[in-house]
């Protein structure tokens, strides 16, 4: 377990139709992460919605991860492009829907100042999937299956009403994310390339994130 967590007893899951597997859910909250840890790839497809300052904007989301860049498009209701971001090692790069073109060191300074909203890219990826990053955890509740429901890490509450299964993993289907000033709520309706890191590169990505 993460040094400074404040752990609880594990909730019950509301309309679960197949009973827990067989260990205490301590024991299957290590196996499931365990299980979880090496995923270093995927593609999500999706819907997001935005809530800030009394403001508020939804729509679908195409999200590809890679340890050395990121590429996700934020579209309209009805398909068009609003936005397209792309992290990797030179920076974050925010395509508008007027084609204009802006550039950052990091994602959440970009999306606020043009899209009026910040995305907390650097931990969004682990926090998809339904784990911590290597940050200091300050507080996680998980369920009767070992899966995170609720978390509280850099400034964020993270909750997951919902998993689904996907590749042999079990993954969130719903992610309500909450900071002092936004509420991010993502609903993953398929995951796709789904795949696993070595530990070197698990050594390298969690290295990257305590920095």
């Amino acid at each position: 377990m993460l040094a400074g967590c404040s752990l609880m007893q594990p909730r019950p899951v509301a309309d679960q139709p197949l009973p827990a597997p067989a260990g205490t859910p301590a024991e299957l909250h290590q196996i499931h992460l365990g299980q979880l840890k090496n995923i270093r790839t995927f593609y999500l497809h999706g819907r997001i919605g935005i809530q800030t300052e009394g403001k508020g904007t939804s729509g679908a989301t195409r999200w590809r991860h890679r340890p050395e860049v990121d590429d996700i498009s934020m579209l309209s209701p009805v398909g068009g492009t609003l936005a397209k971001i792309i992290s990797g090692a030179d920076g974050v790069t925010l395509t508008t829907n007027d084609g204009k073109m802006f550039q950052a060191s990091d994602a959440q300074s970009l999306t606020q100042q043009h899209l009026g909203w910040s995305l907390p890219l650097q931990g969004l990826p682990d926090w998809a999937l339904g784990r911590p990053t290597a940050k200091l955890t300050e507080y996680m509740e998980w369920d009767a299956w070992g899966r995170i429901v609720k978390l509280q890490q850099d400034g964020w509450e993270i909750e997951y009403p919902e998993y689904m299964q996907a590749g042999g993993y079990n993954l969130p289907r719903k992610v309500n994310l909450r900071s002092s000033k936004l509420t991010l709520k993502l609903i993953i309706e398929r995951w796709d390339e789904l795949g696993t890191a070595t530990a070197s590169d698990t050594k390298t990505r969690h290295a990257n994130q305590a920095e």
